[in-house]
């Protein structure tokens, strides 16, 4: 399947959108202003995931949402395991560093904030295309990239062969970046973009 230019104008607008939410949400949460830019929003082919990702044998902080509904799928966010450690004593607000593979609090509060962010995105598809979508709770890991993948790609169902891309940057905190993949099954993505009229 081959994504247009506008098509991928209109993912664009939908990651901006999933963004403000994000943005508006994680405030409240953190009891602070933050802002978040999507800087990049791509459709690749499936078997190019990891030359986006960069190194699999990297640790990541890996929140799964499994999203059901007409247009079904995957949605992981990855944080790097410094901005996720920022992210979680920003939530504490404490400058005392929390051990996110292991301490239950610290992973609770991850999944939360990766909960936001993921809802975010699917909230916005969910606006543009009509096609309502629900996120399950989210699973979190802290492990090498490529690890967390494999685990989420030997769920049941097929996956397409696009993926939805979008790289975020969020202001407010120091350092805090992330990215997030949305998976479709088979179909999903045509489904989607079909309900938006593109």
């Amino acid at each position: 399947m081959e994504i247009t230019q506008f098509q991928l104008d209109a993912l664009r607008e939908i990651g901006n959108i999933g963004s403000g939410h994000a943005a508006t949400a994680l405030s409240t949460l953190l009891q602070r202003r933050i802002d978040m830019s999507v800087p990049k929003v791509w459709a690749i082919p499936f078997e190019k995931i990891s030359e986006i990702i960069g190194q699999v044998d990297t640790p990541q902080a890996t929140i799964y949402v499994k999203v059901e509904g007409e247009a079904p799928g995957k949605a992981v966010f990855f944080f790097p395991v410094e901005s996720a450690e920022i992210v979680v004593q920003a939530l504490f607000a404490t400058d005392q560093p929390m051990d996110i593979y292991c301490d239950e609090m610290a992973q609770s509060a991850l999944k939360e904030v990766g909960n936001i962010l993921v809802s975010s995105f699917i909230m916005a598809l969910t606006q543009f295309s009509g096609i309502a979508l629900q996120p399950s709770v989210p699973a979190l890991a802290v492990d090498m990239i490529g690890a967390s993948l494999e685990a989420i790609f030997l769920e049941e169902g097929t996956l397409d062969d696009m993926v939805l891309f979008i790289d975020t940057q969020l202001t407010g905190i120091p350092k805090i970046e992330g990215k997030f993949i949305f998976l479709p099954d088979e179909g999903s993505l045509q489904k989607l973009l079909g309900a938006m009229g593109l």
